[in-house]
């Protein structure tokens, strides 16, 4: 079973002093800036020997505080993503988000019904 990664006080202000982080939820989830998903996953796809944590480091952030395996799992999602959709999917209105159909949704007064199976 997965532990989840509760952030003190402290380490949140550390995080939450990183550009590219937008906030923290919950104590424990953080929320990256797409423009640095997005210049992370290219990092990656053009400089096949720089690891994870090595283009997060250069990024600012302080992997005393991060999970060891965070930047990899984070990393490996984005380029999933980054290959499935391309640089749309890192857009702040894209059209692959469950956020941006709820939003397209509201002002079309279109009823979203969620039906769980």
């Amino acid at each position: 079973m997965n532990k989840i990664r509760i952030y003190s006080e402290e380490e949140i202000k550390i995080l939450l002093s990183n550009p590219n982080v937008v906030r923290i939820r919950n104590k424990s989830q953080i929320v990256y800036k797409n423009e640095f998903k997005l210049s992370a996953v290219l990092e990656k796809l053009n400089h096949l020997e720089k690891t994870a944590r090595q283009i997060f480091e250069s990024a600012g952030f302080d992997m005393n505080i991060l999970d060891d395996r965070t930047p990899q799992k984070r990393l490996c999602s984005w380029v999933k993503k980054y290959k499935m959709f391309g640089e749309d999917y890192f857009l702040d209105n894209n059209k692959y988000t469950y956020t941006s159909k709820n939003q397209n949704a509201n002002k079309n007064n279109i009823d979203i019904v969620v039906i769980k199976i």
